[in-house]
């Protein structure tokens, strides 16, 4: 298994074997197939969108028995920024975030 990412509370590993993504975070832990993981990449990414000021805290909603996790704004930013490094480290994905 290869850490790919690991930022307290964030872990982020690969099974290149199993062609797998491991997240894990708060307390829940994701096995992602590499297509799952871009996709919650996208899902991430539409979520920081809608990020104002006045946010403090993140509701995902998880697909496995439609978890609904709240986690804190921080936790949030911080599994953003370890799923981008990932998206551009393992898949070369750049970001287009703060293009004009």
């Amino acid at each position: 298994m290869l850490q790919v990412y690991r930022e307290n509370p964030i872990l982020i590993s690969m099974v290149s074997s199993q062609k797998m993504v491991n997240v894990e975070f708060c307390n829940i832990k994701m096995k992602l197939k590499f297509c799952q993981f871009k996709l919650f990449h996208n899902y991430l990414t539409n979520k920081s969108r809608k990020l104002s000021s006045d946010t403090n805290h993140v509701d995902l909603l998880l697909v496995r028995d439609n978890l609904n996790v709240t986690i804190t704004l921080d936790h949030f930013l911080q599994l953003c920024h370890g799923v981008e490094c990932v998206m551009f480290n393992k898949f070369g994905l750049k970001s287009h975030k703060y293009q004009t």
